[in-house]
């Protein structure tokens, strides 16, 4: 395993996996438990937002929380934007500036809102993150192939170096095939994409848990099922 890319909330690393081994721990992604606004009571709400537009937005708040349960509060009055970090509590907020609702001169909200953990398979407010995957390729560039064909890589993996075409950076290739597609036109077979053994991974946060702990959190779930499984065919 070899870690390509990291950034704040996504991590990107090539391994030598199966697709089904990769798409189990992808599905188990949603199967981490995550606090979310699960419950909202509006005493009062004079924004031009309905109440379920607002409770809606509030549940799709990206909070951090050691506890099962947290409860917050929203009150505020007078002109402006109402943020997520107005939400006072025991969780915190992830993204203060996501934009509630609005409010004018002399209008004003009072919620109270109530979280607890749950899992992305129940709901999407639930859901710490994404997984995706792609197999990684070998590019085999015959030395006849014609250098016009770099114009149609999107990628830029393909170069020309001693006036042949060569394949540079392979794992950024996406399989579009828009090359292989413009030599067969030309009536050649001059670039042939032979898949790996490796995938490029890519995990990303939506700001709960850290990415490695995403990853690490699905693969432990998952272990634990499958032990249950042997246990119930034993």
């Amino acid at each position: 395993m070899e870690i390509t890319n990291k950034k704040e909330n996504q991590i990107q690393f090539n391994a030598e996996m199966s697709e089904s081994l990769a798409n189990a721990i992808r599905r188990y992604v949603n199967k981490i438990p995550v606090l979310a606004i699960d419950e909202v009571e509006i005493s009062k709400n004079d924004s031009p937002l309905y109440d379920e537009t607002v409770a809606h937005r509030l549940g799709l708040v990206p909070l951090k929380g050691k506890t099962k349960e947290a409860t917050l509060k929203l009150k505020s009055k007078g002109r402006g934007m109402v943020y997520a970090k107005d939400l006072k509590g025991n969780a915190e907020i992830v993204y203060g500036e996501i934009p509630i609702t609005f409010l004018k001169k002399g209008e004003e909200v009072d919620i109270t809102a109530n979280a607890k953990l749950g899992i992305g398979v129940d709901h999407s407010k639930f859901s710490p993150g994404l997984m995706f995957y792609r197999n990684i390729v070998k590019i085999d560039v015959d030395k006849n192939c014609p250098t016009e064909v770099i114009d149609r890589c999107s990628k830029n993996i393909l170069k020309v170096e001693s006036g042949n075409v060569v394949a540079k950076n392979e794992e950024n290739c996406d399989v579009c095939e828009a090359c292989t597609e413009f030599c067969k036109k030309k009536g050649k077979d001059s670039i042939k994409i032979i898949p790996t053994k490796e995938l490029l991974v890519t995990v990303e946060s939506f700001g709960q848990l850290d990415v490695k702990d995403i990853f690490k959190s699905s693969i432990e779930i998952l272990k634990k099922d499958l032990a249950e499984v042997g246990k119930k065919i034993k």
